[in-house]
């Protein structure tokens, strides 16, 4: 196993539950990082904490709603009473619209409500700037501090039918730019992870051809695991890192740039 420098930080991973955040969380936890799991559904989460507990006691779980300034401030702040800090975040929750996962194709200009279209900019996007807002200060007051923001490969050229998905991980992309120049004297690295189709239950309802589709346009000739997600973030916490404000595909070479 390579050594990251993370046994003995604490990390906080929103959409813990399921997914890419569940598969950060295990892998956090196995480098010997104490893990805050993160999320909407607690019996989602406790099945996690279950699988973490088999080889760590370092793992907890809260119930939050990252859309809300509110219940963010609550979680962060029961995190560092039972914990004494916070040295990393993973800021992965995010819906991909107001729709059954997996179902691309919905979410266009005249069937798309306002309300619907703020529902995915608030968890994606002000979600991600609830935790920012909450965490940074405390990795000011430790003058350390890794961060790891989810985005989408989506965010580089636009996706049909997801307009309010896209628009919002392309908004994580720069606002991760913008704190990353601003926090980085204080030792707080910020940056994004940009991952294609990954086998998660977002698409659980994806039919199996639109994998095979994808499959056949990657350089890999894969879809991606949230292990493949997972082992970037690794990298991107780890203590001694040399990179700020980066945004980083991980989709089998689709996007490449």
């Amino acid at each position: 196993m390579v050594d990251y420098g993370i046994s003995g930080k604490v990390a906080a991973v929103t959409g813990a539950g399921k997914g890419i955040g569940r598969e950060t969380a295990i892998q956090l936890a196995k480098q010997g990082a104490a893990v805050a799991l993160i999320g909407r559904s607690m019996s989602s989460l406790s099945l996690v904490e279950e699988e973490i507990r088999a080889f760590s006691n370092d793992v907890s779980s809260v119930e939050c709603d990252v859309s809300c300034e509110e219940s963010v401030n609550r979680a962060v702040g029961d995190i560092i009473n039972k914990s004494g800090r916070i040295d990393i975040l993973v800021n992965n929750a995010g819906i991909e619209a107001d729709r059954e996962p997996g179902q691309m194709g919905g979410d266009i200009l005249m069937t798309t409500s306002v309300e619907q279209y703020h529902k995915v900019l608030d968890t994606n996007l002000i979600g991600h700037y609830n935790f920012l807002r909450a965490v940074i200060p405390h990795m000011q007051e430790q003058k350390f501090g890794r961060i790891v923001n989810v985005s989408s490969v989506t965010a580089f050229n636009g996706g049909v039918g997801s307009a309010a998905y896209v628009a919002s991980k392309a908004g994580i992309i720069v606002q991760t730019k913008a704190f990353a120049r601003q926090f980085g004297p204080d030792n707080i690295i910020i940056n994004t992870v940009c991952p294609g189709m990954i086998d998660t239950p977002m698409h659980a309802t994806t039919p199996k051809e639109n994998f095979e589709t994808v499959a056949r346009m990657v350089p890999l000739r894969r879809v991606g695991k949230p292990a493949d997600v997972a082992k970037l973030i690794l990298f991107l916490a780890q203590e001694d890192l040399y990179m700020a404000g980066e945004t980083i595909a991980v989709d089998g070479g689709g996007s490449m740039r």
